[in-house]
C-alpha cells in the first residue's frame, strides 16, 4: 500500500487525465502527528522540519528514506508520536499533505526535554509499483 496522501494521488491523475501537475517543492517539510490526527509542530523545539528534495532523500527501491537526520529538537510537553508525515511546505504557503504513515512501535510517548530526531535511514515513505 502507499504511502501517497490524496493530495499527492490528485496529482498524479491529474497528470495522466489533463497533462497538468503542480511545480514540484524544492524543500520537503517532515511533520509528526499524535494519536489524535494532531500536528505536533508547535510541541517540538524545531516544528516542521525543513529538507531538500533531490539531495536529502534517497531512493533505494519503491520507497524514499531520508538521507540526513530530521531534527525536531526537544518536546516542549509529553507528547505521543503517531504518524510522520511529508508537507509541500512549512505551515504557510500550499500546505499540502504529499505522503503519510505510522511510525514504527506507535503510538510512541516522548518525555518533555527528550530530543525528538530520525537518524538518517530512519524514514522510508514507499511508493509501490504494480509489481508489489
Amino acid at each position: 500500500m502507499t504511502d501517497f496522501s490524496p493530495y499527492t494521488a490528485q496529482q498524479v491523475a491529474n497528470w495522466l487525465s489533463q497533462g497538468t501537475i503542480n511545480a514540484a517543492p524544492s524543500n520537503i517539510w517532515v511533520t509528526l502527528f499524535d494519536d489524535t490526527g494532531t500536528e505536533l509542530d508547535g510541541d517540538v523545539a524545531n516544528g516542521r522540519v525543513s529538507t531538500t528534495a533531490g539531495t536529502d532523500w534517497d531512493s533505494p527501491g519503491t520507497d524514499f528514506d531520508n538521507a540526513v537526520e530530521v531534527d525536531f529538537g526537544e518536546a516542549q510537553a509529553n507528547i505521543t508520536i503517531q504518524d510522520v508525515a511529508l508537507y509541500d511546505s512549512d505551515t504557510g504557503g500550499s500546505n499540502n499533505e504529499l505522503a503519510r504513515y505510522a511510525i514504527d512501535a506507535a503510538p510512541q510517548d516522548v518525555n518533555s526535554g527528550v530530543r525528538v530526531f530520525f537518524a538518517a535511514g530512519d524514514l522510508s515513505f514507499d511508493v509501490v509499483d504494480n509489481t508489489e
